[in-house]
């Protein structure tokens, strides 16, 4: 059990490799783990990510040869990064836009049948309120109130919320009001680059410069 600031705790691991203390999980549960650590359903992901940021809608410069770079991987480069996630009252997530590795991410909902909608724990699209912040590639935090709302996906049972990783990709948690009586529960798996994939070492490069360059609206 990892217990994270701002109220977070989980249980992590990494597929397709299946740890040990998961495997007395029921057949189910096993059945859909290994399906996700699948050759073809990593596959599947990265083809999904390419349809949800196709190059030819990025304008020429750092962030689409990025992209182009990412593009490239092959299933046998990334990995699912998992976890069971709770989240409890009063407890939030502050608008990031993800880890640089990652690609993909998805949000499987464990609201409980009787979860109160007035509890919150939607998960939320932000606009930052800045121009100079909208370009967040490298995943700097801001704080609810430098951010509009722009849309958000209610907490009900079995949803699966999914989106890519982009410069854009700002989201978070809605606060749980002081209120709520159950824990807001979710199991998250994110496709992200495997540290010895075999990718284009320019990939890294690209990267540094633009926190490099995205460091200065949010140091300032």
């Amino acid at each position: 059990m990892d217990t994270l600031k701002r109220g977070k705790k989980r249980v992590a691991f990494i597929l397709p490799d299946m740890p040990e203390h998961l495997r007395d999980l029921d057949s189910g549960w096993l059945d859909y783990l290994r399906a996700l650590g699948r050759q073809d359903f990593l596959q599947h992901c990265l083809d999904w990510a390419k349809a949800l940021v196709p190059l030819d809608s990025l304008a020429a410069g750092p962030y689409r040869e990025l992209f182009r770079l990412r593009q490239a991987l092959r299933a046998e480069d990334v990995e699912l990064y998992c976890e069971f996630s709770s989240i409890d009252d009063a407890a939030f997530l502050p608008p990031h836009s993800d880890a640089s590795d990652k690609i993909l991410s998805f949000v499987h909902y464990f609201a409980q049948a009787d979860w109160d909608q007035a509890w919150g724990g939607g998960t939320e699209i932000y606009r930052p309120r800045r121009v100079e912040q909208g370009r967040n590639f490298s995943n700097f935090f801001l704080s609810r109130d430098e951010v509009d709302l722009a849309a958000s996906c209610a907490f009900i049972p079995n949803r699966l919320f999914f989106f890519a990783k982009t410069d854009r990709s700002w989201h978070g948690v809605s606060p749980l009001a002081a209120e709520t009586r159950l824990p807001r529960r979710s199991f998250n798996f994110s496709l992200r680059i495997r540290p010895d994939a075999d990718i284009d070492p320019a990939f890294a490069t690209i990267a540094a410069q633009i926190q490099a360059d995205e460091r200065g609206a949010f140091t300032a």
